[in-house]
């Protein structure tokens, strides 16, 4: 005897509908192994990052910076010129400029902007700077920027980035750029650059090319000081790329479309080469141009160099894990 038909027909809907059902958690199941498979293959794990203990500035300052440093070190009455410089600083500038800071910017700290504390505070540790922490503001400004004010007379350095940098620029990016201006305070580069001035002063009687002597010497120092804090970088972000992106999204003025920190790099490998090959009027213009940073590509140039150095080999083997 058949059954009837309206029964043969919920029977067939129901194996249809438990064939679907089965069919459906076979695919998820495999879904989801899939998807497990490709997480656990793409996935990279962070780098370990270490700390620079007992970190001398010697250690990572640039060749030319480290030159002319040890020659304002080895000059007669350094240190008495180092003391009544330091007294000689008018004491109303420094106020003046933490008072205006207080007034229209945002000071961080535990309780304010709390992780960028953590940044700057994890940055001093790579870098060994255990005092004189600086106090970091953030200021209202549409120009990507950050500059440090070491206090001549001891009191406490100011650090200052601004809105735009912070909205450009991701997490790692910011703490290298907080590591190149603790570069500034390590080498101490407000002191003596200053005196680098002053004993170059005699230069500037000398007829004919006297001043432009002294200004090329300071302008090279200045640029030789720029490369150093770029190491400070490095040292802290421990990975040229990070570096490069961060100098990328301040030239390029942008972070609204991704770029490729390859071709950056490539790109200063061709203006190394280019400047090498170009013709000597040109290269000499190029580099006498009067400027406070070295050129973008030429700073990247220069830092990859570095990131493949025994010397910056030598610090990371010698580090102490985070």
């Amino acid at each position: 005897m058949f059954p009837p038909i309206c029964h043969i027909q919920y029977t067939l809907i129901t194996m249809r509908s438990f064939s679907t059902c089965f069919t459906t958690f076979l695919l998820l199941v495999a879904c989801h192994r899939y998807t497990e498979g490709f997480s656990s293959s793409t996935t990279i794990p962070p780098t370990p990052r270490v700390t620079f203990q007992s970190l001398e500035e010697n250690e990572f300052r640039h060749p030319l910076d480290r030159d002319l440093t040890r020659l304002i070190q080895v000059t007669p009455g350094n240190k008495l010129a180092d003391q009544v410089f330091r007294r000689a600083f008018p004491v109303v500038v420094e106020q003046g400029a933490r008072l205006d800071l207080l007034a229209s910017s945002v000071r961080v700290s535990s309780e304010q902007l709390p992780h960028l504390q953590e940044l700057l505070e994890e940055a001093c540790r790579v870098l060994d700077i255990s005092s004189s922490l600086p106090e970091l503001y953030v200021q209202s400004n549409p120009q990507a920027n950050a500059y440090t004010s070491a206090s001549l007379r001891g009191d406490t350095p100011i650090m200052v980035v601004t809105s735009a940098l912070l909205d450009r620029c991701t997490d790692q990016e910011i703490q290298a750029i907080i590591g190149h201006e603790l570069g500034h305070l390590k080498c101490n580069h407000s002191f003596y650059l200053t005196m680098g001035g002053l004993v170059s002063a005699p230069l500037r009687v000398l007829p004919f090319a006297g001043g432009r002597l002294a200004d090329s010497f300071l302008q090279e120092w200045r640029l030789a000081a720029e490369y150093s804090c770029d190491r400070a970088a490095m040292l802290v972000a421990q990975d040229c790329n990070v570096v490069a992106s961060a100098l990328l999204k301040l030239i390029a003025g942008s972070d609204k479309y991704d770029m490729n920190i390859e071709s950056f790099l490539a790109q200063s490998d061709e203006y190394e080469k280019l400047l090498r090959n170009a013709n000597p009027i040109v290269r000499a213009s190029i580099q006498n141009r009067q400027q406070t940073h070295p050129l973008p590509v030429q700073r990247v140039a220069e830092l990859k160099k570095w990131s493949k150095s025994r010397e910056y080999n030598n610090l990371l083997r010698n580090g102490v894990a985070i």
